[in-house]
Formats: structure tokens, sequence, C-alpha cells
């Protein structure tokens, strides 16, 4: 039987694939949530390891359920991160065939989106949230602070969001480039607000003192650098 090319595909052999996708992605998020569920002690001190410079704040229990409560949100959220690359695969499954022409250049933009993803995460995980934390927990050094164990996991994971979609700059610097969004000049035409833009960000969101401050400005400036080279490349690719 002569196989069916993706283009040729109706619209309901469309969505009866998109089914499958999502059907495989849902059951592989929901044995892995289970499994985290079941091995919340284990990924636990992970969760923690953002606080651990900050001995001033204990996390509590504001109401009966809330135990279970987090349980359930850290195992969903670990099931997030360890199923990301499935759902990342049948996603680029796909979408693949619809740009046959540009294959290659959507597959490197593809790989390129997903690693600055969880770099963009990792940046936050090991360096951002720990000083954020570390000058919140510290703000009023007199005051033992008792943060809610659900406020904590879900502040935490949306700065790991935050940065990781922050990260993704520089695929959509080329990509506004590729389309003509933006003229040839425009992220370097306006560097001196990015700059300030930087360095703003890094002074809110970290102690008050020069070396949490560079820790902070100098991977993002790197991060905007990046975008300008991928904004130029893309550009002379037009």
């Amino acid at each position: 039987m002569k196989k069916i090319e993706k283009s040729e595909m109706t619209i309901s052999e469309h969505l009866q694939e998109l089914r499958t996708r999502l059907f495989i992605c849902t059951i592989s998020f929901a044995i892995v949530a289970v499994f985290a569920f079941y091995a919340f002690d284990f990924f636990w001190p992970f969760i923690l390891l953002p606080l651990k410079n900050s001995s001033a704040v204990n996390l509590v229990n504001l109401s009966p359920a809330e135990g279970i409560s987090v349980s359930l949100l850290v195992a969903s959220l670990i099931a997030i991160l360890l199923t990301s690359p499935i759902f990342l695969y049948h996603l680029y499954a796909f979408c693949a065939p619809a740009v046959q022409n540009n294959r290659r250049i959507f597959l490197f933009a593809f790989f390129a989106a997903c690693i600055l993803f969880f770099a963009g995460g990792a940046f936050a995980y090991f360096f951002a949230i720990p000083l954020l934390f570390h000058f919140l927990a510290n703000y009023s050094e007199s005051i033992t602070q008792l943060w809610s164990q659900t406020s904590y996991v879900s502040f935490l994971f949306r700065f790991e969001i935050l940065f990781a979609i922050l990260f993704q700059l520089p695929v959509a610097a080329a990509f506004f480039a590729q389309t003509g969004i933006a003229d040839r000049r425009f992220l370097l035409r306006h560097f001196r607000l990015i700059l300030f833009l930087i360095a703003f960000l890094s002074a809110f969101f970290t102690p008050p003192d020069l070396l949490s401050l560079f820790w902070m400005a100098i991977p993002l400036s790197l991060l905007y650098l990046l975008s300008l080279l991928t904004y130029h490349l893309a550009w002379r690719k037009r």
C-alpha cells in the first residue's frame, strides 16, 4: 500500500494524528506524574535548593490539605520537566512536514529553542532565583519569615518559566529578522534602551551589591549579544 504523504493528508487525518500524539504525551505525563508523586521525598530537596542560603525562612502549611496540594503540584511540575523531550519530539514530528523546503532551518531553530529553554531554566535555578530568595529572606532581618509551601513552589516555577522564555530572545530575534517585521538595525539602534532594561532588571531582582548585579547582568548582556548575532545572520539569509 502506497504511503500517504503528510502534505496530502486530509484535515481529519491531521486531526487524528494530532490526537494520537497528544494521547501519547498525556499518558507519558500521567505515568511520570504518578511516579514523581510517590517519589516526592526524593525530589523535595532539589525544590528546596534555591533556599539553602536563606536561613531566615521557614516553610509552613497554612491549611490541612496543603501538604497534599504541594505534592501534587511538585509531581505535575516534575512530570512537565521530565516529559518535555517527548512533547518536543512530537511537536517537531507534527510540524516538520509542513516546512519541507526549510526543514534544516526549522530543525536548527527548533533545537536551539529547546537548548535555550533549558539553559534559561538552569540559569534561573542556580543563579537568579537563589539571589532573589536571599534578598527577600533577609529584607527584614529582625523577623522570621513563614512562607507557604504552595506559594514558594509556585513562585519558584513561575520564575523558572520566565527565564526560560527570556532565553528564547535569540530565536525570536532571528524570526523577526527573517520575516522582516523589524528593520535591519532595529536591535542595534535600541541598544541603549535594552542595556538600561538589563541593568534595571538585574538591580531589581538581586540583592543590593555589585557582585550579585553582575551575576545577573552579564549573562543577560551575553544573551542580547547572541540575539544581535542571530538577528544579523537571519537578515543575511533572507
